[in-house]
């Protein structure tokens, strides 16, 4: 029997330190997984902040070689001017140049020229020429004696820088001679390596390059190398300063956030040093400065010749990388997991403070059966007020705990008190309800919550836990009541409880003043547009304006409902049409609306991007779709599918795409957007032409 009782000892010594141990677990688990998805959440912000340097990396490298494919086909049309007539008037090339105005067109461009090929029995010959022509003073330089001249005869605009390159033979320097030999040969426009123009004054001296493309003899064969160099009359050719074109494509409204975010550097080859520098957006020459902490570096291939560019970010992009989600999970977690602590640390307690209660009076009821002197005993030193009953209902004993509980002296209570007496009116009902199915034997016992009233008025929060005995008939003999005061748990229960309510309104309070700022963000585009007359730069800041209203949207659906971890998508998909309806002026009725959305919910970082993807088509169909007055309807779908995953539908039965556009490849800032967040949210999206265009995008659906 004393091995038995050591064993059990043993056991209840054990389960109580796991009990006491159990708030300290979960605080550590409730830390671990706080400090998993604070680290996720940095992970996940320092992929996206790479991926955005990759996209401005493509969108620099784009516009750069768009550029240089505008200067090619600008050197074509020169070539085309040559083809067109057996001989080109300097007047001519003048008027055919100035037609295509530079400096608004091509900025950057220096000019555009043609250099004359001048074989040494001839040099006399050219040059008398051209002082006939009205310049006396005309030399070819620089002097010397070669086996081939050039010379630069036409080049407009012919003022300012561009008069100090007239008469320059380029085949001279090495750079050029070699970029200029390649296009004779290749019959293919090429690319100088880093050159000084000639044009440069002692001023504001930049790097520079030039295009060639070559002209052939009118109506002179050149398909082979032989017949090339034999026909070539001269080249056509466009000097530029770097500075100069790299600040007119950096310098745009698509570009506007690059120079606060990245440095941009480009090198001539691969070699990096100050000596192949071509360009430096900040003049500080970083290629190597580790404290960037994103980089990107690509080559341009163009024209027979290489660039190495590279863009490093600055300290207001990095900040980025220490987002509010990160901050919010770490801030939020740690609470969380200290609250969550305290609660299990308080029902701990309380459940240790039961079972002891539950224990003792059980353990008195099964010793009153063995001995009426042991349970005497035991029923006056228990802590927790003990009664019991007659058949009547009126109290046959009370212990001094009662008594203590109750404010009653025994006189005053047994044979002249029942429970009614002493039990909360509010909670008569139920008692008296139990009390009948003891009566009936459809329970023999129950613990219930409730609330007592002492002699002196005071009211207390009770667990009541009662044993009925029956006679050998069957008939109810008396109940035992056993009575725990836990006024100071429910204290401690509604404190917490007013805690958890006082951090639910600051999180409402968060995602409210998060909507006003963008709100605010908003009503500052809306300001810029009226001192903006650009038609270019209103549609740029409208299409701002409206991505800025669908995430402020997004905040206001949420800190107007119960539920912050997942925006309601009917609610909110609703507003932002009609925001965007009256935004675009589509209210008139000539535009019809159809939604047909599911009740579903997304989490906060499926609901953003999906957002913006919707503002975008329904933006480019209200905008494209519809021209010239012309009517229509637009339709917005969304349906939860079986696989947990979401379709988006966005159609219009407008005049559609053309045949061959391929949306994939659209410059546009609003579809490159749409790409880029559906694959940001792993999903799909496929365009159909049947009638107007249909653009349909399955996600997978996030567990909320």
């Amino acid at each position: 029997m004393t091995k038995l009782f050591l064993r059990w000892q043993t056991r209840s010594i054990s389960s109580k330190q796991l009990l006491w141990a159990l708030p300290w677990l979960v605080l550590a688990l409730g830390f671990g997984t706080t400090y998993v998805l604070w680290r996720n959440a940095r992970l996940d912000a320092a992929q996206d902040l790479e991926e955005e340097t990759q996209f401005w990396m493509h969108k620099v490298i784009y516009s750069i070689e768009y550029r240089l494919k505008g200067n090619v086909q600008l050197l074509r049309g020169i070539i085309g001017l040559f083809e067109a007539s057996k001989y080109v008037s300097r007047q001519d090339f003048q008027v055919y140049v100035q037609a295509l105005h530079l400096e608004k067109r091509y900025p950057g461009i220096q000019g555009v020229g043609f250099a004359v090929v001048v074989p040494p029995e001839q040099k006399a010959a050219h040059t008398a020429a051209l002082r006939a022509e009205g310049f006396p003073n005309y030399a070819i330089y620089p002097d010397g004696e070669r086996d081939l001249y050039t010379a630069i005869i036409y080049l407009e605009p012919f003022s300012g820088r561009n008069l100090r390159a007239f008469s320059y033979d380029m085949f001279s320097e090495p750079v050029r001679h070699a970029a200029m030999a390649r296009a004779r040969d290749e019959n293919q426009a090429t690319l100088t390596g880093k050159v000084t123009l000639v044009q440069e004054t002692d001023t504001d001296i930049q790097a520079g390059f030039l295009v060639y493309t070559p002209i052939y003899r009118h109506g002179a064969p050149h398909d082979t190398l032989e017949e090339r160099r034999a026909n070539l009359i001269g080249w056509a050719y466009s000097p530029v300063r770097m500075d100069n074109m790299l600040h007119s494509i950096l310098g745009t409204v698509e570009f506007g956030a690059l120079e606060s975010m990245f440095d941009v550097e480009i090198y001539d080859g691969v070699t990096l040093s100050s000596d192949t520098l071509m360009f430096d957006a900040d003049q500080k020459l970083n290629f190597a400065d580790t404290r960037s902490a994103f980089h990107a570096a690509q080559r341009i291939d163009f024209g027979g010749h290489h660039w190495s560019v590279f863009l490093n970010s600055k300290p207001a992009f990095d900040a980025r990388l220490h987002n509010e989600k990160s901050r919010l999970i770490a801030i939020t977690g740690s609470i969380g997991s200290l609250l969550l602590a305290l609660l299990i640390g308080i029902l701990t307690f309380s459940q240790a403070r039961i079972a002891a209660a539950l224990q003792e009076a059980a353990r008195a009821n099964e010793q009153l059966m063995a001995s009426a002197q042991r349970f005497r005993s035991i029923f006056e030193t228990s802590v927790v007020g003990i009664v019991t009953c007659g058949p009547d209902l009126r109290f046959t004993q009370i212990n001094q705990a009662f008594c203590k509980l109750l404010e009653y002296t025994e006189a005053e209570v047994v044979g002249l008190l029942s429970a009614a007496n002493i039990t909360y009116p509010d909670d008569l009902a139920s008692a008296q309800l139990l009390m009948e199915k003891i009566m009936r034997r459809d329970i023999d016992r129950f613990v219930i919550e409730n609330r007592y009233i002492t002699q002196t008025g005071r009211m207390f929060n009770a667990i009541t836990a009662a044993r009925a005995i029956y006679d050998d008939a069957g008939c109810f003999s008396s109940i035992t009541v056993a009575i725990l005061d836990i006024t100071e748990r429910k204290q401690a229960e509604e404190a917490l409880r007013t805690s958890l309510e006082e951090k639910n309104v600051l999180l409402k309070e968060v995602h409210h003043r998060v909507k006003n700022n963008l709100q605010i963000i908003n009503s500052l585009l809306s300001l810029q547009t009226d001192h903006s007359q650009t038609p270019e730069v209103l549609d740029t800041l409208r299409d701002m304006q409206n991505r800025v209203q669908s995430m402020a949207l997004l905040h206001e659906t949420l800190y107007q409902s119960s539920n912050f971890a997942q925006i309601s998508l009917p609610n909110y998909v609703e507003n932002l049409c009609i925001h965007l309806w009256r935004a675009m002026g589509s209210t008139t009725g000539r535009i019809e609306l159809e939604r047909q959305i599911d009740a579903v919910g997304l989490p906060l970082d499926q609901a953003v991007p999906c957002g913006l993807i919707i503002n975008e088509l329904v933006s480019n169909a209200l905008k494209h779709a519809f021209p010239a007055g012309r009517g229509g309807r637009v339709r917005v779908t969304i349906q939860a599918q079986p696989d947990q995953r979401l379709a988006l539908i966005v159609a219009d039965d407008g005049v559609g795409l053309p045949p061959r556009a391929d949306p994939r490849c659209a410059e546009t800032l609003g579809l490159q957007l749409v790409f880029m967040l559906v694959e940001q949210l792993r999903g799909t999206l496929v365009v159909t032409r049947d009638t107007g265009t249909a653009f349909q995008i399955a996600l997978p659906i996030k567990a909320g």
